[in-house]
């Protein structure tokens, strides 16, 4: 469904990807992890047309996608929950999901997908009239993930969902990204720092380092690696 090949990403004179090349199949759980600053925020943004790379390509269902500015690339089934949740605070929940729906489609069957997103997110529906800012971090999280699925996407890029949040709503948030897969097929590609929930939904996962990918495999072949037991389980 999503492939990179060779992608090769520049800020200023910084090189921040090497040749970053993988693939996620359809109705798959795909993991990114390592370390901060190790590539993972780049490669999603790079996938999405938020940054554009100097070479390599993006294919998404066998068509090129990179160069095409985001708002394209939400048509074409893709959409980004980004770091640090990317909400408008001082929008009330509702306003904050409804300009998740931003092309046709998804803008006219948008009253259809909200019903189904509070359905999915029952806190949500209860604060729909409250201001996005005052929600709890978990609560953010949910809205930008929610938020998403009002573009009705086909494929989901999440990055760091995990991050700042106490672990119990960790463990919450997973339970939700991996319901996406389960029970609305929705193929997801995920990157955290929390190597330990990643491989814990995924089916396969991919390491990446100092903007190289150094590792793949399934979560079971990862955690049989003593460095990756060492380095990114604390084992």
């Amino acid at each position: 469904m999503l492939v990179l090949e060779g992608l090769e990403v520049w800020y200023g004179k910084i090189k921040a990807l090497w040749g970053v090349s993988l693939q996620v199949r359809k109705g798959e759980i795909v993991g990114l992890i390592g370390p901060n600053g190790a590539g993972k925020t780049t490669t999603l943004n790079t996938t999405m047309g938020i940054v554009k790379p100097r070479g390599g390509r993006v294919l998404l269902n066998g068509e090129r996608i990179d160069g095409r500015e985001p708002h394209e690339v939400i048509k074409k089934g893709l959409f980004i929950v980004p770091e640090g949740r990317g909400i408008f605070p001082y929008l009330t929940v509702e306003e904050n999901l409804l300009l998740g729906a931003i092309h046709g489609e998804a803008w006219r069957r948008r009253h259809e997908t909200l019903e189904f997103v509070y359905a999915l997110f029952p806190r949500l529906k209860e604060r729909r009239k409250q201001l996005a800012g005052t929600l709890s971090g978990g609560e953010q999280q949910m809205l930008s993930i929610a938020r998403g699925l009002m573009a009705r996407p086909s494929m989901m890029l999440i990055d760091e969902p995990s991050l700042g949040l106490a672990p119990k709503i960790v463990l919450e948030v997973y339970k939700t990204i991996r319901s996406l897969r389960d029970n609305y097929k929705i193929t997801i590609f995920i990157a955290d720092q929390n190597a330990h929930r990643v491989l814990d939904i995924c089916d396969r996962a991919y390491v990446i380092e100092n903007g190289r990918v150094v590792m793949e495999g399934t979560p079971e072949e990862l955690k049989r690696d003593k460095r990756i037991r060492e380095v990114y389980l604390g084992l």
